[in-house]
């Protein structure tokens, strides 16, 4: 287990914020007035059934997904909703890390490779101070051995693991992880938490969807709960586990705890 401090967000400069973020996808409403303050240093793990807009939260904060009513702010860049241009796209996500569910590696590409090819063509980083970075960075996964295998070639615990030393080379303000362990077999689960936890005893800001509330219980400085598009609680996460305010919170834990 990583033993940590808390993060102390109303000492620490913000680093993201959104502010009455609506999103729809045609018809369905699928983040609800969405008002959410990240503070440099701070670890936030989303939680909530599927199909409660977790996903899609994260996903905004990167302008993978477009919004259509709000504001965004993140790592000093600020855009309004008729302002996402691929400029303010370019300028977010040098700044912001980002770890999917299925890993997203390049099939074709060595794991140093997949590490490099980033930042090399789409910042204009120079090639010796990136693989340096990379061999830091896999250094740092416990994956320096693999360099040279390609993805095929690794279990899906490692591929997450280079997907992780993948975000990091980009050296981000902010890493996003969106169930980083929801496509792992269970004995593969506990290598990557690991390494997060390893991560937010370090400082890194993070914000973290996942269905891991003993990972949530160890690792956040505040846990949010999503229904139905919107941010239903917010707490520190002993409030949060042992203490849950609203009926379908109390509902959720009851029956995700028990399983």
């Amino acid at each position: 287990m990583t033993t940590k401090s808390r993060a102390t967000p109303d000492a620490n400069p913000t680093i993201a914020r959104m502010q009455g973020i609506n999103k729809w996808y045609g018809g369905f409403h699928a983040l609800r007035d969405i008002d959410l303050q990240v503070a440099s240093g701070e670890r936030v793990v989303i939680c909530g059934p599927s199909g409660s807009g977790k996903s899609t939260l994260v996903r905004t904060v990167n302008l993978l997904e477009p919004f259509q009513q709000g504001r965004l702010q993140v790592c000093g860049v600020d855009v309004g909703a008729t302002e996402i241009t691929r400029a303010a796209r370019r300028a977010i996500n040098r700044r912001v890390g980002m770890v999917f569910q299925q890993f997203n590696l390049f099939p074709h590409m060595t794991v140093l490779q997949n590490l490099t090819v980033g930042p090399v063509w789409g910042s204009g980083v120079a090639r010796d101070e990136v693989h340096a970075l990379a061999d830091h960075y896999l250094e740092r996964v416990g994956l320096m051995d693999q360099a040279h295998k390609y993805p095929a070639q690794l279990s899906g615990g490692q591929q997450q693991r280079v997907a992780i030393a993948r975000a990091l080379c980009t050296r981000p303000e902010l890493i996003l992880f969106d169930e980083p362990t929801a496509s792992l077999d269970p004995e593969m689960v506990n290598e990557v938490l690991q390494t997060m936890e390893s991560l937010a005893g370090e400082g890194m800001t993070m914000m973290v969807v996942t269905h891991e509330m003993g990972f949530a219980r160890r690792v956040a400085d505040r846990v949010i709960f999503m229904d139905q598009g919107q941010i239903i609680e917010t707490a520190p996460p002993d409030d949060f586990f042992d203490r849950p305010q609203s009926p379908r919170l109390q509902t959720f834990l009851g029956q995700v705890l028990t399983h």
